[in-house]
């Protein structure tokens, strides 16, 4: 008589890998790592910095308190893959963007729709043409040097939804646009990013990392924090956070193994691993203890002793 058994935990290749039978709240971060065969790429000198949603900001918060050589980019929270991607692009081939709308106006008070300022608003401008070309390329060249020169980048995923000019549907605002822009009812649109998009977008960000320097190492990471609401008609803001989630979770893991020097960072998964202790009263910010831990992991990943 066969014994009752699952296949895949008898043959020996494939020991070792079963789901951490546990309370989660027993879950250690050995549980999520195990199996995880990473380089140290990480000291106190090293030129790093972290580009994506609201969570990247608590890693550099870390990062910072811990006296690593971090290096701002002021390009504040950018929450999805093709917003992170059109970042880079500033960088690197601003030509190539496709800019429809180059400029928010409410009377004086101009600000651009590309690129997002730590009080959570457009980047202002001066309100004069010339002007405003002149600090948005300042901005530019400031991303140029500071993608240029880390050898760390921590890219962070947030959403999938994103917001455009109906002229320019693949060039996306770096959030949803305020009330009361110009004819922004007929001309804006908004769309939520497929499987096939994200892992589009995910490629182009590789290849310009990679091509204007060469030596840059990619760590991807995917925020827990779920959107605050969404466009979706179909299903509760509760569900399309998930359905965000899983899409960019699926993604990276599916394309770093084609890339070298690319590699993951399971924040994502260590804070589901612990729901009811890793977010505040509101149910979708993570304390900053949290994101410290989420930290100590890192450090046993990626940080030299």
């Amino acid at each position: 008589m066969f014994k009752l058994a699952r296949p895949r935990y008898v043959i020996k290749e494939f020991a070792g890998k079963k789901f951490p039978i546990k309370p989660r709240v027993e879950i250690k971060d050995t549980d999520i790592t195990n199996k995880f065969d990473t380089p140290k790429i990480v000291d106190k000198k090293t030129n790093i910095t972290t580009l994506g949603s609201c969570f990247a900001q608590r890693l550099r918060d870390w990062l910072i308190a811990n006296n690593f050589n971090y290096k701002d980019g002021k390009w504040d929270r950018v929450y999805s893959p093709r917003n992170i991607k059109q970042t880079i692009q500033m960088a690197f081939e601003p030509n190539t963007l496709n800019i429809a709308e180059p400029i928010w106006k409410f009377g004086d008070d101009w600000g651009d729709p590309y690129i997002k300022e730590s009080a959570g608003r457009p980047l202002r401008l001066p309100n004069n043409e010339q002007k405003a070309k002149e600090k948005q390329l300042s901005y530019y060249n400031h991303f140029k040097k500071v993608l240029s020169e880390c050898e760390v980048l921590i890219v962070t995923y947030g959403q999938t939804e994103v917001w455009s000019h109906k002229d320019a549907p693949d060039t996306a605002f770096y959030a949803a646009p305020f009330v009361g822009i110009k004819d922004g009812d007929q001309n804006h649109m908004c769309k939520d990013l497929s499987i096939d998009e994200i892992k589009n977008e995910t490629i182009e960000i590789i290849r310009l990392m990679q091509q204007y320097n060469p030596g840059v190492k990619l760590i991807f990471s995917i925020s827990p924090i779920p959107l605050v609401a969404s466009i979706n008609n179909d299903y509760s803001a509760y569900i399309a956070a998930n359905r965000a989630k899983s899409k960019l979770h699926a993604s990276v893991l599916e394309l770093i193994p084609e890339y070298d020097n690319v590699y993951y960072m399971p924040s994502f998964e260590w804070v589901n691993a612990h729901p009811y202790k890793a977010f505040e009263s509101d149910g979708r910010h993570v304390p900053q203890s949290y994101a410290n831990s989420i930290m100590q992991m890192f450090n046993k990943l990626y940080v030299k002793e």
